[in-house]
């Protein structure tokens, strides 16, 4: 009888002990706490590649059992048909790190909120949910009795909730780790799960500064010189920077996807090439193992090929019980479209230029881009809404892979491509078609496009406030980038959302005596609008005089001189439109 597929499950005793399929990974224990000796090592790999599922092999191999230290029966149980278990050449480490070791394990994967307080009370469940694992360190004779005391607090889930006692918090780990090294007479091992989805969290919500001041100390104080930590393993998506939770870290390690001579750690997270046609005989689906590939593959943890498990698991899950004549009938499912968080990104659509929307379309094309990719992002500094961001959330979030061949003419440099046929599908469906879901932005964008080329200011004026009261916040303003840069990518960004009314859209043409800011093509190629943007420095400026003065400069640069000589242009108008934080104001004049 064929096993089970446990899709969802993420615990690793859980799926040995309900017999489901297991491709076995664990001789990448060994790789990570033996081969590799550093204090703290962070691997980032995409969601749904099975970040949880190796944490939690890691604890249940690596936990002792507290009531009988020693005892390593669960283990035996667990790991018996494992390859670390079965292969001799691995009995050295069994021996020295199967149940050996007090694990603290928690993920930080729910721990978001729409606001900093409901954040906050999950990040206080969390460390609840931890002290509550070690409950007997309450009864410890080891500990001193203000540490009992101390330890007890923690037990104490209101106070924990309470934002006036975020010092608590803020010394969970740190102290915690104390604890056990002083009740057990050896150094625990910290594993997180999803350190960062707190962080971007807070970004996307608003709530940054409020949830670094917290999460920064919580994990920071525990990871930096810490004599009662033996070694700290972390998952992610990014690695974050400036941060402050691996600054001053002078035994780290940061395994991304990017890296290359890592073989054995690229391996560890994800399906191989074998793995995946392993699966696929098993369930008797070998001969969809081009399907498979067509969908699932691409993707470049270093130089290595891997597979989404997630993705292989739930396509084998839809199938392997179909009759042979149903077989023929199969269609490759998308199962990732809905797993991967699209906060921050959908955030970057209203500010991205045309240049980069060509390349958006290159890509869905089947072709590379050439991107300057940011190794590490400071998830604070997303408000500024810088495109190597961008291209770099979707290389780390597993919309785009890379191309470990390429050699770059700078440091950074990487080609990056759309890895497969169904994340084609969720980068047309998640991000092509984004503004298509927004009936608020099509119904203003819609009347703007309309008043532009009808040359009506008060319509244009009013669908721009509205959709800069909603889409714009004052915090945007705080970045140090030229603010035309950042109005010129709003109106970029909702432009390109208006392809059903607009035949085309320049940014930037060299036209008449200069380079005007916007340029649009009706649908029907008749009529012209052109827009020079400007920005008032301050509220009482006088922005309708900036905006009639922006009219002025597009006739005495006449850069609609050649549409008011085309036959074929019925009309055209020309825009001076005055900026100032969520408000405008528009100047108008009809040429022809």
């Amino acid at each position: 009888m064929l096993k089970s597929i446990g899709i969802g499950t993420e615990l690793f005793h859980k799926l040995i002990e309900k017999k489901h399929y297991y491709v076995d990974k664990t001789p990448f224990i060994k790789t990570i706490f033996e081969d590799n000796d550093v204090d703290v090592m962070l691997i980032t790999r995409p969601r749904r590649f099975g970040k949880t599922l190796t944490m939690s092999t890691f604890y249940d191999f690596l936990s002792l059992d507290p009531e009988n230290p020693g005892d390593t029966s669960r283990q035996e149980k667990w790991f018996k048909d494992t390859d670390i278990l079965k292969e001799d050449k691995y009995k050295d480490f069994c021996s020295k790190y199967m149940g050996k070791f007090p694990v603290i394990f928690i993920s930080l994967k729910q721990v978001d909120g729409d606001d900093f307080i409901s954040a906050y009370g999950r990040l206080a469940s969390v460390v609840y949910d931890m002290y509550s694992q070690f409950r007997y360190l309450a009864d410890s004779d080891k500990l001193a009795t203000d540490e009992i005391e101390e330890y007890k607090l923690y037990l104490d889930k209101r106070y924990l909730k309470d934002p006036q006692n975020n010092d608590v918090i803020k010394d969970s780990l740190t102290s915690l780790l104390k604890f056990l090294h002083e009740h057990h007479g050896i150094k625990p091992i910290l594993l997180i799960d999803e350190y960062d989805v707190p962080i971007a969290k807070a970004a996307s919500k608003n709530y940054y500064k409020e949830m670094i001041d917290v999460i920064s100390p919580f994990l920071g104080n525990a990871l930096k010189t810490n004599l009662d930590l033996d070694r700290a393993i972390l998952t992610g998506c990014l690695r974050a920077a400036k941060e402050s939770i691996f600054t001053g870290l002078n035994h780290f390690k940061n395994c991304s996807v990017l890296d290359i001579g890592k073989v054995n750690i690229s391996r560890g997270i994800g399906f191989t090439k074998e793995e995946t046609q392993e699966v696929l005989s098993y369930y008797g689906l070998s001969d969809r193992y081009e399907e498979v590939r067509k969908n699932y593959d691409g993707y470049h943890f270093g130089t290595v090929h891997m597979y989404c498990p997630w993705d292989v698991m739930s396509f084998c899950d839809d199938n392997y019980m179909l009759e042979d004549e149903e077989k023929s009938l199969i269609q490759p499912g998308n199962y990732w479209i809905n797993t991967s968080g699209n906060d921050v990104i959908e955030e970057f659509m209203s500010f991205i230029g045309s240049e980069d929307i060509k390349k958006m379309q290159s890509l869905m094309d089947g072709e590379s881009i050439t991107i300057e990719v940011r190794e590490a992002l400071c998830y604070g500094d997303l408000k500024r809404h810088d495109i190597n961001d961008f291209w770099t959330l979707l290389l780390y979030t597993g919309y785009l892979t890379f191309d470990p061949q390429y050699k770059g003419s700078k440091k950074k440099e990487y080609k990056l491509y759309i890895p497969n046929e169904e994340i084609k599908e969720c980068f047309g469906s998640k991000i092509m078609e984004f503004y298509e879901n927004d009936s608020f932005m099509n119904n203003c964008t819609g009347d703007l496009i309309k008043g532009l080329f009808s040359g009506n200011a008060e319509i244009v004026e009013t669908s721009l406030c509205s959709l800069l009261a909603k889409y714009v916040s004052i915090r945007d303003f705080s970045t140090r980038a030229p603010k035309e840069n950042y109005y010129h990518g709003f109106m970029n960004g909702l432009l390109i959302s208006c392809g059903s009314l607009i035949e085309d859209h320049q940014s930037n043409m060299e036209s008449g005596n200069g380079y005007a800011d916007m340029i649009l093509l009706s649908k029907d190629k008749t009529d012209i609008a052109v827009l020079e943007l400007k920005i008032a420095s301050g509220e009482l400026d006088d922005r309708v005089s900036i905006a009639e003065k922006a009219v002025e400069q597009i006739i005495d640069k006449k850069y609609a001189g050649r549409f008011i000589e085309n036959k074929t242009i019925k009309s055209v108008h020309v825009y001076g439109i005055c900026f100032y934080q969520k408000v405008c104001s528009v100047s108008v004049e009809k040429l022809k």
